[in-house]
């Protein structure tokens, strides 16, 4: 049985948009045993299963999820894979020293976004984030051809426009991914989507996008214009600010 987290400060969430830890929200497959997994995955990074506690044993699993004995292993099974828990033969299902968990698993990300977990994870995000979308841009400037210009162009007018925050999400991302995939590093490219992907948006971006995205297109046409004009550090110093700026968790709206 797992120890009692009485008395234990459990990480709060910090202005996330409702939904934020639901799989079924970002379109994630239904299936029993993820449901379960991902349960249980934020009782362990939110601290309800502390670190060196036990999980509950298969049959407790089976009873309290209602599911078959192979859905609860299986989930178990994918909380080992993540990491998360070693499984000791004649002890238990045992949590692991955060240290030891992978990062890169989509939902152990995205449940620890959520949570903010340690407090800095999110910072500590955007910073990656940051790093790495900078190194793809200052990439794929020389590399940008008249396609790409193009393109970018017609996100910047749909963001100028769409009022639905689903749409100028989906315009804002195909914006970044233009550069972001001509510089040709896969590897960096991958992480940064991933980050981009598994982070949740902020509250007030949700509630007011339109005023949020006045002030983030103003950011991408300037990044356009200098990439258009050669001008590489200016549009790298607007990403900068860009990145920082919006992607952010405080109350207040960004500057205008």
């Amino acid at each position: 049985m797992p120890q009692s987290s009485a008395g234990r400060t459990r990480p709060e969430l910090l202005d996330v948009a409702p939904g934020a830890l639901d799989p079924k929200r970002r379109g994630r497959p239904n299936r029993l045993s993820t449901a379960v997994s991902e349960e249980l995955l934020r009782r362990i990074i939110s601290g309800e299963y502390p670190i060196g506690t036990l999980l509950p044993p298969e049959p407790q699993l089976v009873a309290e999820f209602d599911v078959s004995r192979p859905v609860a292993r299986e989930a178990v099974k994918f909380l080992e894979a993540a990491g998360l828990v070693s499984i000791r033969q004649g002890e238990g299902t045992v949590v692991r020293e955060s240290s030891r968990w992978n990062f890169l698993e989509p939902s152990v990300l995205r449940i620890a976004l959520a949570l903010n977990v340690g407090k800095r994870i999110r910072a500590d995000a955007v910073q990656l984030r940051l790093d790495l979308d900078l190194s793809l841009l200052a990439e794929a400037a020389p590399l940008l051809i008249e396609d790409d210009y193009v393109e970018m162009e017609a996100h910047l007018h749909t963001m100028d426009t769409e009022k639905s925050f689903s749409r100028l999400q989906a315009a804002d991302l195909a914006f970044h991914r233009v550069y972001q995939s001509r510089a040709g590093n896969q590897l960096t490219e991958g992480i940064v989507h991933l980050l981009v992907d598994e982070m949740p948006p902020p509250n007030r971006v949700i509630a007011n996008p339109r005023d949020s995205y006045d002030h983030a297109n103003r950011q991408h046409w300037a990044i356009y214009e200098a990439l258009r004009a050669g001008r590489a550090e200016d549009a790298l110093t607007t990403l900068r600010e860009h990145i920082s700026q919006m992607w952010t968790w405080r109350e207040e709206t960004p500057p205008a």
